[in-house]
């Protein structure tokens, strides 16, 4: 998604134009730049989600130095470099929440700094508005970190008076990036498309699922987080809970800093109870400052009570031999199967591998300016190929999903598909890249059978019989083969004349 939107961006066409999403398009301007510096590539965008990993480790290492030391920041920045791109937070992909951290910790670091500095304090809070107007951008959970900021200010003022200055001037600031969207946005005529897609439907999405059938996703995925990287979490956990009840010794004021960090990072991860693996990054920074406390808590009351040198050092190394043990577990994805099965051992019998060769096929047969309509959740085609949808929609999942929405959105992708007569049509028959609600309207499914039978030729059948025996039929053998598998995914060319 944000590789092809990023794609398109390099091309003059701005998000909600070419591709439609519920997210704010930060990312997908981040991911602009990223392919404009390291390549437009599956290398480049890794590499540049490393270079937003390491840019998020001085704010982290200076802000965890100041509020406890040095050792404490060692810890918690080596634990956020290792644990935010570990498997159980899927986060050796670029979600959103990588970028969303990368401003919100710079964020958060301006702001503490501005109450140790009255004679920056100004310049550093409007610093601190900015990377959190940024954040925001990236991703809507973004704000949270905005609140954090106001909600300490108010703990912090001095004055009431102070408070809603400082509170102008963070805001004003925060709110400069998103003003600049809303204007790159208004100034390219989708206005309505945007506010549409990140405000009227994201609305309904995060309000779709049950408070109870929210705490259950809850209960099920805190377990395997903490399942991995058990020590972190324990150390996390338990430097949150001593902070809670009692003073930093001589540092009183710094409490409800990373006490009210921790909540509202939490909190970032609720909207929707939907509690995906890659919401989790979110917490990390705050977790791996907590986890920085208790060890060096844990060490100072080991040092007084002990007269053995190697005794007072047990919590640190019992933190990062829980890191080790647990890569040296997960060593298999990180250090010795390719990206194909990497890919399959996690994603199972999505056509994420199957994509590169369907795009390549679809390259190889399409002229200058033709179009691809996509009927499943499978933007990477577009990216692999290098070719523009005939529609915006992009995502399946909006138009199957239980919300007032979804026969109106199901209408206008029929339409514009139909508006542009697309050369190839890739139909995904793949229950994971359309997830079906209950109730939700069959339309695009009639729609596409009459309209695919009237106007196009099957020229490539993919067959997913199991993981390992991928069947691929191009041109002449795709006409009369008929897949043996419940999962497939067709290629469909446009008849001459069609």
């Amino acid at each position: 998604e944000y590789a092809y939107m990023g794609q398109l961006i390099s091309e003059g066409i701005i998000p909600y134009n070419g591709a439609y999403s519920m997210k704010l398009p930060g990312t997908a301007f981040m991911y602009y730049v990223i392919m404009s510096i390291f390549g437009r590539s599956v290398a480049g965008i890794h590499m540049g989600l490393l270079a937003i990993n390491m840019a998020v480790l001085p704010a982290l290492f200076s802000l965890s130095k100041r509020l406890v030391n040095q050792r404490a920041a060692i810890v918690a920045a080596s634990s956020y470099a290792v644990i935010s791109l570990s498997l159980p937070v899927i986060g050796f992909m670029a979600h959103a929440t990588h970028f969303v951290v990368l401003f919100a910790i710079w964020g958060v670091y301006f702001l503490y700094v501005a109450m140790e500095d009255t004679g920056k304090r100004r310049w550093l809070i409007a610093a601190s508005g900015l990377c959190l107007g940024m954040a925001f951008v990236m991703k809507q959970h973004g704000m949270f970190f905005y609140f954090f900021a106001v909600v300490y200010l108010y703990f912090m003022r001095q004055c009431f008076k102070d408070f809603v200055f400082d509170c102008v001037i963070l805001s004003v600031m925060a709110a400069m990036p998103f003003a600049v969207t809303l204007l790159i946005i208004y100034r390219g005529g989708v206005f309505g498309n945007f506010w549409f897609w990140c405000f009227t439907y994201s609305s309904k999405y995060v309000s779709s699922l049950p408070l109870m059938e929210g705490l259950s996703r809850f209960s099920t995925m805190a377990p395997r987080m903490v399942k991995h990287f058990t020590a972190f979490w324990i150390f996390g956990i338990i430097g949150f809970i001593a902070l809670a009840n009692a003073q930093i010794q001589g540092r009183g004021s710094r409490r409800p800093f990373i006490v009210l960090f921790f909540l509202f990072s939490f909190l970032s991860i609720l909207p929707g109870l939907y509690f995906r693996e890659h919401y989790f990054v979110l917490i990390i920074p705050a977790l791996s400052l907590a986890a920085g406390y208790c060890s060096e808590h844990l060490t100072s009351a080991l040092k007084e009570k002990s007269k053995n040198t190697l005794l007072p050092m047990l919590p640190i190394a019992a933190l990062f031999v829980s890191v080790i043990v647990t890569l040296s577990l997960q060593g298999e994805i990180y250090f010795r199967l390719p990206p194909d099965e990497i890919s399959r051992k996690i994603y199972g019998m999505n056509p994420f591998i199957e994509s590169l060769k369907i795009a390549q096929y679809i390259k190889s047969r399409a002229k200058d300016g033709d179009r691809i309509a996509i009927l499943g959740s499978e933007p990477q085609i577009l990216f692999y190929s290098g070719l523009h949808s005939a529609t915006g929609y992009i995502y399946m999942y909006g138009l199957m999903e239980d919300q007032p929405y979804n026969l109106q959105m199901q209408k206008a992708m029929v339409a514009e598909i139909e508006k542009i007569k697309p050369a190839f049509i890739v139909f995904v028959q793949i229950p994971a890249s359309w997830l079906p609600a209950q109730n939700a309207p069959l339309l695009i499914f009639d729609w596409a059978k009459r309209y695919i039978e009237e106007n196009y030729v099957v020229t490539g059948v993919i067959d997913m019989q199991y993981y390992d025996n991928i069947v691929y039929k191009f041109d002449a053998e795709a006409l009369d083969y008929n897949p043996r598998s419940k999962f497939y995914v067709c290629i469909f060319k446009r008849k001459d004349g069609g």
